[in-house]
């Protein structure tokens, strides 16, 4: 194989890494403190993966002990930095240990590389511990993938296929090549320029495709959720709310319906201020939350007022968690800002029946709201 052709396989490569660099500055950055660092790791990868390229470059150019020395340790790096993207990319962090490890293994591998120069470690003795150590790291980030796979997330399907298929490759395939084929350095070459040029652009795709899709998510859950309270908005509400309550008739399911609403709320944001009204805004919702069961959805109609969707719940059932919210309200002291406020609420219980249409049963709720309001607020009426 003539040696330039040699070179420009390792400069395209490197055209290759860097276009893959610059993109993934492009692409959004997570608010998480954590996740927001996977796409420098991800950069990382593929400057090492170039590296790789690089080494083999540097054997094939006649340096093969400097060459292959490079290729162990690299190959170790780009494989624990894909190890470290997919750890970013899910949020969490390695320990000081594991971060100890991980040094202690590369160099183990660079000093196996300096004894196979002293003739005290064969060659095939050398190949296989390259695998096996690049290969551990891949396979941790296999499991992390698919412990966080997504279902609907084609960048995370992609990413583990991907990731299956050189764990394979290196457990598999390369061994028997290595055995079997007695090929001389530029084939090696050109076998590492060809499984290096085919990851790397899987893995930018797939690594995009995942970020992007975790942006949507997280846009979508923003989009239908109260940035104050936590709770579900108007949006949910007008958009999601008719949906699952379509749902639970069509499947005869019973679904009740609470409105609740906060007494005299007007009068702490007069006294207290807007900032306090706010923390006890908050906290009635906690307070309401700890309350529910996972099936039930708590959603903030505006200001003070609220809803729960509560399915499998019939009218008496629905009634007790009305009241048991009531009483925990009413004996729950807040503080905010210094300030301490007992609040009470006043609520209006329905529930749907298979004729019902989902707005106008949140209408006559809101109704017994308001009669539960006007006859002296702090109760429940059941309609």
């Amino acid at each position: 194989m003539d040696y330039d052709y040699v070179v420009a396989q390792t400069l395209l490569l490197g055209v290759v890494a860097l276009i893959g660099i610059v993109f993934t500055f492009a692409l959004p950055v997570p608010n998480h403190k954590s996740k927001a660092t996977s796409g420098r790791y991800a950069r990382l990868f593929l400057a090492s993966c170039w590296l790789v390229e690089v080494c083999q470059t540097v054997r094939f150019s006649g340096y093969e002990q400097a060459g292959r020395m490079g290729f162990y340790i690299a190959s170790m790096i780009a494989a624990y930095m894909l190890l470290m993207t997919i750890v970013k990319r899910y949020g969490h962090s390695l320990t000081r240990q594991q971060i100890l490890l991980v040094c202690a293994h590369i160099v183990a591998v660079a000093l196996c590389s300096v004894l196979l120069e002293f003739a005290w470690f064969t060659q095939w003795m050398a190949n296989t511990l390259i695998l096996l150590s690049v290969a551990f790291p891949v396979w941790l980030a296999i499991r992390r993938v698919k412990y966080y796979l997504a279902s609907k997330s084609l960048g995370d399907k992609v990413l583990y296929a991907v990731l299956s298929a050189v764990f394979y490759t290196l457990l598999a395939i390369l061994p028997l090549y290595l055995i079997f084929f007695d090929a001389s350095i530029a084939h090696h070459h050109s076998l590492t320029f060809a499984i290096l040029m085919v990851f790397m652009l899987v893995f930018m795709l797939s690594f995009a495709v995942s970020v992007l899709h975790s942006l949507v998510n997280r846009l979508h859950t923003q989009v239908h959720t109260d940035p104050l309270t936590g709770a579900k908005n108007r949006h949910f509400f007008y958009e999601i709310a008719p949906k699952l309550s379509a749902h639970a008739l069509r499947n005869n399911d019973i679904l009740s319906v609470v409105a609740c609403d906060i007494d005299h709320f007007k009068a702490i944001n007069d006294k207290h201020g807007h900032v306090v009204g706010d923390i006890a805004l908050k906290r009635f919702c906690k307070i309401i939350q700890d309350e529910l069961r996972a099936e039930d959805t708590l959603i903030r109609m505006g200001g003070e007022e609220f809803l729960v969707l509560s399915p499998h719940c019939d009218r008496n059932q629905a009634t007790e968690l009305a009241e048991r919210l009531r009483t925990v309200i009413s004996e729950t002291e807040i503080e905010a800002k210094g300030v301490k406020l007992m609040l009470t609420a006043s609520f209006g219980v329905i529930e749907m029946t298979h004729t019902s249409e989902f707005f106008s049963s949140v209408k006559e709720a809101d109704q017994a709201l308001y009669d539960a309001k006007a006859s002296g607020r702090n109760q429940v009426i059941t309609v």
